[in-house]
């Protein structure tokens, strides 16, 4: 049994690690001062899934987005389920508990984006309901 809740700060050693197997390499401090900057914001979440052993096993952001060209709505910012607790359903628990998040605050929609060459990801989605609504490139500067 997997249990789903809210990210806490003891919580950034797992999802250090969890971050490293989804490609993008955090230390355990950086992660601290990341939740604490999501937790402030209001209109954003992180959700861990915890195994029966009390273990963090994967972690979902998800973040309600205003915007002048459309209602607001709600994207899932990340999502990254250990190698070896894969294919357990736990993705699919976090992505039903990123919609109730969304749906509680009266959002009608819920957007992710993948990387292109995420083709296991795209084929979770479009199971859990998804389609493909469009495709872009992504832009971006540093600003020193």
């Amino acid at each position: 049994m997997t249990t789903i809740r809210a990210a806490r700060t003891y919580d950034a050693p797992m999802l250090a690690e969890l971050n490293g197997e989804l490609g993008y390499p955090a230390n355990r401090q950086q992660i601290v001062a990341r939740l604490a900057a999501i937790e402030a914001t209001k209109a954003a979440c992180v959700l861990v899934a915890e195994d029966t052993h009390g273990r963090v096993v994967g972690w979902l952001q998800v973040a309600q987005t205003a915007q002048l060209t459309g209602d607001a709505d709600a994207e899932i910012l990340g999502l990254v389920v250990g190698e070896a607790a894969r294919g357990a359903g736990i993705g699919k628990q976090l992505v039903d508990a990123a919609e109730a998040w969304a749906h509680a605050k009266g959002i009608r929609r819920l957007r992710v984006r993948s990387r292109v060459e995420r083709e296991r990801a795209h084929r979770f989605y479009e199971r859990a309901g998804y389609t493909c609504a469009k495709t872009q490139r992504v832009f971006s500067k540093p600003l020193d």
